[in-house]
Formats: structure tokens, C-alpha cells, sequence
């Protein structure tokens, strides 16, 4: 008998067990068609730690802008323009620079089309940096550039994390000015807010990645020079948000 039941109480952990996992997983399939899941995702992000930086980086104020470039697109005529992405950052560099006025760093392939939307936008004390290809090289190639020990950092809040972490490892401290998505959450458009979830995802999957096992196709700043970091790739391809 008490073989019996042992066995009764195993069977019945199982299907407990089995219920909740259920439950929970029919529970975030769901989530992912809400703005609940993208929020949660965000909020936890903000909690993570950085790496530590100096105590001048800590201590002194931003002295300028960084803004992450967030891809290319074609227009009509086929000409090489801003995505939305990139566009948002740009717009909220130049919003930031009119309440406080710094130098604007612009970083990433897409840095002479950001550079071009600002100077027509008239805002000037541009510093461009031209070579890097993914977040990482962001960060070590924008220290190279100029010496900086905190500056605001413009990208999306879902970015955000994974590109202050890679700034910290490079010693620079950042405070986050979030770039708003071309897409709004919205309750009650779910396809909306799926794009959010899989854009959520994707920046675990990006961030897990780079704690683990940093990518490869990361250069060090010894392996671009300064005058690369200066030249503008004239013919950059289209290009989407890393």
C-alpha cells in the first residue's frame, strides 16, 4: 500500500507540475500579444548591473552626446536614407541638444546620414565615427575617437543594456536617453505589440550572448585606424537595427 501511494503522490507532483508549466507557457505565448511582456522585458534590463568604471567616469558629468546608429533604408528613388530607427535617435539627439547644448557623437556606418539629418536640422559640433559594424565596435571604436568618461547615450530602451554594458567595458559611464521604436505598444493592436515582443527577444538572446560568449566579428580598436574611423563608406549598403 504505501508503495501505492508514493506512487499516487509522484503521479500527482507530475500532473501539478505539469498543469502550471502549461499555464505558464499558455500564459507568455499570450503576454506576447500585450504590451506586458516587451514592458517586463525593458524593466528587467534596467536592473541589471554594469561593469565598473573608473571613479572620474562615476563622478564627472556627460559631456556629450552619443548617438547609435539603428540601420539604412531605400527611399522611392532608391537612394540611401535613414530608417526609422535611426531617424528616432536622430531626433532625440537634436531634442536633447536644444534643452542642453553638447558635442553629438555619432557612431556606426550610419553616422555621415545622421550627421546630415542634424546640420539640416542646424546643429552643429558633430564628431563622426565611420567604422564600426555592430554595438561592440560602437563602444571601443567611440573611445578611440574622442576621450569621454560619461556621456548620454542615445539608442532604444531595448538596446539600451546590452550597448551601456559594451560602453562600460570600454570605460565610459552612460546615463540613458531612450530613442523611441517606429512602433507603439498598444493594447489593442496585437501585432504591434508582437513586433515589440520579438524585438524583447531578440535582445535577451543578443545580451545572454555577449555575457557568455562575446561574438567574434567584434574588432579591437587597434585593428581600425583613426583616419578609418574618419572616412565615411560612401556606399553603405542597407543596413537593420543591430
Amino acid at each position: 500500500m504505501r508503495s501505492a501511494e508514493r506512487m499516487m503522490r509522484v503521479f500527482r507532483i507530475i500532473n501539478i507540475t505539469f498543469v502550471l508549466g502549461s499555464t505558464a507557457v499558455i500564459l507568455v505565448l499570450i503576454s506576447l500579444f500585450t504590451p506586458l511582456f516587451s514592458q517586463t522585458v525593458v524593466y528587467l534590463f534596467t536592473l541589471l548591473p554594469l561593469p565598473k568604471v573608473s571613479g572620474m567616469a562615476m563622478t564627472s558629468p556627460p559631456t556629450a552626446y552619443v548617438v547609435l546608429g539603428g540601420g539604412l533604408t531605400n527611399d522611392n528613388n532608391n537612394q540611401i536614407i535613414l530608417n526609422n530607427y535611426s531617424l528616432n535617435r536622430a531626433r532625440t539627439a537634436a531634442s536633447a541638444y536644444h534643452d542642453l547644448p553638447l558635442p553629438i557623437v555619432l557612431s556606426g556606418a550610419e553616422a555621415p546620414w545622421l550627421g546630415q539629418w542634424l546640420i539640416e536640422h542646424g546643429i552643429d559640433g558633430l564628431i563622426s565615427e565611420n567604422a564600426s559594424m555592430n554595438t561592440c565596435e560602437n563602444a571601443r571604436f567611440t573611445a578611440k575617437r574622442i576621450p569621454l568618461y560619461h556621456v548620454y547615450l542615445i539608442t532604444d530602451s531595448y538596446h539600451m543594456a546590452r550597448a551601456r554594458r559594451q560602453f562600460a567595458l570600454n570605460g565610459i559611464n552612460s546615463t540613458p536617453l531612450n530613442a523611441p521604436l517606429p512602433v507603439n505598444r498598444d493594447w489593442m493592436k496585437p501585432a504591434q505589440n508582437l513586433s515589440h515582443s520579438r524585438r524583447a527577444v531578440y535582445e535577451v538572446a543578443a545580451y545572454l550572448r555577449d555575457v557568455i560568449r562575446p561574438q567574434v566579428d567584434c574588432r579591437q580598436a587597434r585593428d581600425v585606424t583613426s583616419q578609418q574611423l574618419l572616412t565615411p563608406r560612401g556606399n553603405a549598403t542597407k543596413t537593420t537595427d543591430e
